[in-house]
């Protein structure tokens, strides 16, 4: 992934934050905290694009030592008003199942007080398959969840272009990340999952309890968390 295409999407990840630090608020759409913990979604594989099929898998943190740590973490962003933000860029070499590459960029703010981890934000995501098929989503965050320096995000889909054509939104309808924020300076790297599609369920169970997505050192830009 070339550095070249970073300025573009810092401006990206500039204008995505003042659409967060707006009055407008989204409501999320999915079961609450407590239903996703009580109910388990049967599917638990996410896909690598939208419309592709459920096919990676993930491990589940342990459930009662992530709850604890999502409460803290949740009751920390409550008085603090916790954020996260960043521009992820990867190539894919051995593709990561169709895809070569990946960009995206987003900004999260928490908005209510503990258990919640209700957050607002926005996120752009632009994929490139190994047919050279562009996939560009847009979306609003819908949750996360900060322990340590690390942070668990979910979003929305709202709009969705293929080859610059924009298409209805027909498969999954949610995301999944996580990016780890290790420092500025030099000799540091941050580390950021792919974004993963699945369905409002599983995005919630990702803020609360977490899967636990590869995570990759950043070939291209830079992530900060806020606890």
């Amino acid at each position: 992934m070339s550095k070249a295409s970073l300025p573009s999407f810092m401006v990206l990840c500039a204008a995505l934050a003042a659409c967060a630090d707006t009055s407008t608020t989204h409501t999320v759409t999915g079961p609450s905290v407590k239903a996703a913990l009580s109910e388990a979604p049967a599917d638990v594989g996410f896909g690598v694009t939208a419309d592709g099929p459920f096919d990676v898998f993930f491990a589940n943190e342990d459930a009662s030592a992530e709850m604890a740590a999502a409460q803290t973490a949740a009751a920390r962003q409550s008085t603090t008003g916790s954020r996260a933000s960043g521009h992820v860029g990867f190539a894919f070499n051995p593709p990561l199942f169709n895809l070569a590459s990946e960009r995206y960029s987003f900004v999260a703010r928490s908005t209510e007080p503990a258990p919640s981890v209700v957050a607002k934000g926005e996120f752009e995501v632009m994929l490139t398959t190994v047919a050279g098929v562009d996939q560009r989503f847009h979306g609003d965050v819908i949750c996360m969840s900060i322990v340590g320096n690390a942070t668990r995000l979910a979003g929305r889909l709202e709009k969705v272009w293929i080859n610059n054509v924009q298409r209805p939104i027909t498969g999954a309808t949610h995301v999944i990340w996580t990016v780890v924020d290790n420092g500025e300076g030099q000799g540091t790297t941050d580390f950021a999952s792919p974004m993963f599609f699945n369905n409002a369920a599983n995005a919630l169970r990702h803020c609360v309890v977490g899967f636990n997505p590869v995570r990759r050192p950043l070939q291209e830009g830079n992530v900060q968390v806020q606890p």
